[in-house]
């Protein structure tokens, strides 16, 4: 029977492949920067813009102010609804409730993350390749992130605020623009030469908060990996540094928004809705303020797109390799 058997030869039998037979090296996704998968980036956009409305309400007065503009009358209502319906339970001044909810939304939002979403990495990212994750793991982590993540968003909001200010010299009275006052309380409140101060005293402290609450994850091949050493050893340039970056993206959060409203526009006007068409243009011309010298080819106003293109150019082109050049120079 052993005649019949057919023998392979040593050269062409199946070996062990090598890399399979021990565990795949996990060096080259350490060496990537980390950053926030779409899904979570998302949630974490729609939970900003909702919590938003109960920051707001800690510094609006809905029971002595009137609101005829129904870009405020509509976010104002929902948050008094909320308010309403939780007043039996909790018998508080509107404010104290609205605190209270806001705390909780923020405890709820890192719970849901740290249970649902535990694998994808929470990155609070500065100048797009200065990425921060907790540096306590667990829950405590999670939560201080989900506040900072929030400060953050209404701080880069507050600077999109300052440049409509600063494209125009003369107040505005239309819809959209009380719109943006209003969802920037209490910056709005304050003199333009205190809004600047303000920003600025406010993101840093919440780059030095976010030095302290999570680690800078840079390969150490990275050109900047320095700068996770100068903050640790306590490098004044290096968090001066870092805080004007997380002002300068600002630029970048208006280059989104106005790449929303023309998204918005575009569709309001394929699906003939007048009433999201004119939010999306009146939210467009805020934007741009009062920009005197308009780019009109045939029945196209391509300002928008001047717009987009000058905040990218002094994001990625002036301001970002400045400030590189100055951390990479003070080692």
């Amino acid at each position: 029977f052993e005649s019949f058997v057919v023998r392979i030869p040593d050269r062409f039998r199946k070996r062990p492949c090598p890399v399979s037979a021990h565990r795949t090296p996990r060096l080259l996704n350490s060496l990537r920067p980390r950053t926030l998968t779409p899904r979570m980036e998302s949630f974490l956009l729609i939970t900003d813009i909702f919590l938003l409305l109960f920051w707001v309400r800690l510094w609006s007065r809905p029971d002595k102010e009137l609101y005829f503009n129904p870009f405020l009358s509509a976010p104002t209502r929902l948050t008094d609804r909320v308010l309403d319906f939780l007043r039996p339970v909790l018998p508080l001044p509107d404010r104290l409730t609205a605190l209270l909810l806001l705390a909780f939304f923020l405890v709820f939002r890192a719970v849901t993350l740290q249970h649902f979403l535990a694998e994808e990495p929470w990155v609070i990212t500065l100048g797009a390749v200065f990425p921060f994750s907790p540096r306590e793991p667990g829950m405590s982590g999670a939560m201080v992130f989900s506040a900072l993540h929030f400060l953050f968003f209404v701080a880069r909001f507050w600077g999109v605020y300052l440049i409509i200010q600063l494209l125009t010299p003369i107040p505005r009275r239309d819809r959209a623009s009380q719109a943006f006052a209003f969802a920037a309380l209490p910056l709005a409140a304050l003199r333009r030469w205190a809004q600047l101060l303000v920003l600025l005293a406010v993101h840093g402290l919440l780059v030095y908060e976010l030095s302290l609450a999570g680690i800078l994850n840079l390969p150490a091949t990275h050109p900047l990996a320095m700068t996770a050493t100068g903050m640790a050893n306590g490098r004044l340039i290096h968090l001066a540094c870092l805080s004007l970056i997380s002002v300068a993206d600002a630029l970048m959060m208006a280059w989104q928004l106005m790449f929303a409203l023309l998204i918005s526009s575009f569709l309001a006007a394929m699906m003939q809705n007048g009433a999201l068409l004119a939010i999306s243009n009146e939210g467009v011309s805020t934007m741009l303020g009062c920009w005197r010298q308009r780019l009109i080819v045939g029945f196209l106003d391509l300002t928008p797109l001047l717009y987009m293109a000058s905040a990218y150019l002094l994001y990625n082109v002036v301001l970002l390799p400045c400030l590189f050049a100055i951390m990479t120079g003070n080692r």
